[in-house]
Parts: C-alpha cells; sequence; structure tokens
C-alpha cells in the first residue's frame, strides 16, 4: 500500500494542478526533441538502449497524465498500485521546480526584477516536492 501522506497529495485541487502541470512540462520537454533538427539528430545518434528507455519515459508520463485526468476515485486507485508513478511524479516535479528557479533567476538578471514566491519559490510545488522524497523510494 502507498504511503497515505502521498495519496493526500490527490486529496486538494491546488496541489493536483501542480501534479498535472509538472507532468504536462515533462512531457512538453520530451516532445521538445522531436520538433528540432537538432534534437532529431540527438536522438538519432543515441545507442538503442537509451532510445528506448526515452521512448518508455514518454509512454509512461502519457500513461500518468491520463491518469490524473481521471475522475477521483479511479485515479486515486490507479496511483495506489505502485511507486512507478509516484516515482516518476517526483522527477516532473523536480524537474519543473528546479526549471521555475532557472527562469525566476534569469528575469531578476535580464529584466532586473525581483524573485518572486509564485515562480521561483512556489510553496505548493516545494509541499509536492518534500513529500515525495520523503516517501518515493527509489527501486
Amino acid at each position: 500500500m502507498i504511503n497515505p501522506e502521498l495519496m493526500e497529495l490527490l486529496e486538494k485541487n491546488d496541489v493536483l494542478d501542480v501534479l498535472v502541470n509538472s507532468v504536462a512540462y515533462q512531457l512538453q520537454k520530451i516532445n521538445n526533441v522531436e520538433k528540432t533538427d537538432e534534437g532529431r539528430n540527438w536522438y538519432r545518434e543515441l545507442p538503442q538502449m537509451i532510445k528506448e528507455k526515452i521512448d518508455n519515459y514518454k509512454t509512461d508520463y502519457e500513461n500518468l497524465s491520463r491518469i490524473l485526468a481521471l475522475d477521483h476515485e479511479p485515479m486515486k486507485n490507479e496511483m495506489n498500485k505502485g511507486y512507478y508513478f509516484w516515482r516518476l511524479l517526483r522527477s516532473a516535479c523536480t524537474t519543473y521546480r528546479n526549471d521555475l528557479v532557472d527562469y525566476d533567476q534569469q528575469l531578476a538578471l535580464e529584466f532586473n526584477l525581483p524573485e518572486t514566491e509564485a515562480i521561483s519559490d512556489n510553496s505548493v510545488l516545494n509541499e509536492c516536492v518534500g513529500v515525495l522524497d520523503k516517501h518515493v523510494i527509489e527501486k
């Protein structure tokens, strides 16, 4: 059974929105490789084993996105089946948070704007990452 603290992340709409946005962002990054000549060339030159791993991650993130779009009970049932999707969520949320911090720093340098909690210190996103770091076991 999945740790109850992880399952609680699915109970709040603002947290669920962050999880959905994080997965969408991760999928966008994966899909963007296919959209440029440089990305397609990079992908073509990868060893077959790495290509398969990337393709599998893409499929898994698409499945996770589908799960997070389900009604509440079916979503909870799917997410309660094992830790793999939770590990994907952890990766997606961490990537999303790190890129937001980088973006905020870039804005601050380029336009002399102050850092804002909404961009680089999103408390809901940080809470998600904290819970995921605490309970998602790398296996």
